[in-house]
């Protein structure tokens, strides 16, 4: 996968993302970056937060001339970064670059080679190409190439064609070589989008009591004022979770197991004890991934949003 595929913002594993592990998964590949992309992606995480953070810390200047500002948790650059590239290198496996490689990518960039551009740019885009055509005839597997970068991999600028000199390099394993100018291109290449339809009966006690411990200890959980400062604790026994509206965004099917995306309204409710500070029930929104057995019990939900979650008091 190439940079300009990764999020620039926000979660790393989004939707599309979360869906190619889902089913590379189940169907035992492997999803991975080469180091050029590692370090490209981490850089441009780290420009955009340094400018965010310049532009946070003006803000609040700014204010603190009108009014009295309380102390609060601003993490730190290096901080951010940090976690961004911890979170790189625990999705996806690194591809590293050879030195080989990385000579040949300085020579296409002065030669204007492809996938180096005419105007004598293009070293780390040689270098990625290089780092992945060196796996794909080392193996013996079909791989899957996404970037949506068609002016220097594709046939031409929008064209989802891999470039007939790229093409040419891979001889007899160019019929195993895929090119996607994106991840939704990937996952349609692996599997099957398929038709489920899930009620709360397709939901096995466990299963809910997972999605219970989920949900308290979600980190969106910070983002909602009245539970910004709760432990997991503070909410006390819960013994069972009422889902509703649900809604299966997205199914795929591969190797016999079915994968997708649900969001689903769901209320929870409260032990006795803590009915005073959080109210009877907690209510809410939330969506994630779920894997299915025989195509009509989930025998795993991963919850990874948090909406709309609520108080419900007497």
């Amino acid at each position: 996968m190439d940079t300009n595929l990764l999020p620039r913002q926000g979660k790393l594993r989004n939707v599309s993302i979360s869906t190619l592990l889902r089913v590379a998964g189940t169907l035992s590949s492997t999803v991975a970056i080469t180091s050029t992309v590692l370090s490209e992606s981490i850089n441009a995480r780290r420009r955009d937060a340094e400018e965010a953070l310049d532009r946070h810390a003006k803000a609040v200047s700014n204010l603190s001339k009108y009014c009295q500002l309380d102390s609060y948790y601003v993490p730190s650059l290096e901080s951010i970064v940090q976690e961004w590239e911890d979170g790189l290198k625990e999705t996806f496996v690194i591809l590293e670059l050879d030195g080989e490689d990385a000579k040949e990518a300085l020579v296409r960039e002065a030669m204007r080679r492809k996938p180096a551009k005419a105007d004598g740019t293009g070293a780390r885009d040689s270098a990625i190409w290089l780092c992945i055509k060196r796996r794909h005839l080392a193996g013996t597997h079909v791989t899957h190439f996404a970037s949506n970068n068609t002016d220097d991999f594709g046939a031409k600028k929008g064209d989802s064609s891999l470039h007939s000199d790229l093409l040419g390099e891979l001889g007899d394993r160019a019929e195993d070589f895929r090119y996607h100018t994106s991840i939704n291109s990937v996952i349609e290449a692996l599997c099957a989008r398929t038709q489920v339809s899930l009620t709360s009966a397709s939901f096995p006690e466990d299963v809910l009591l997972s999605i219970v411990e989920q949900v308290v200890t979600h980190q969106d959980l910070a983002g909602f004022p009245d539970f910004a400062d709760r432990s997991p604790e503070d909410f006390g026994p819960i013994e069972s979770l009422e889902l509703a509206e649900m809604r299966v965004r997205s199914a795929y099917s591969a190797a016999g197991v079915t994968v997708g995306f649900l969001t689903a309204s769901f209320v929870m409710p409260l032990a006795v004890e803590v009915h005073e500070t959080l109210g009877t029930s907690v209510s809410g929104r939330l969506g994630g991934w779920f894997e299915l057995a025989d195509d009509t019990v989930v025998v795993r939900f991963d919850v990874s949003l948090l909406r709309e979650l609520a108080h419900n008091r007497p």
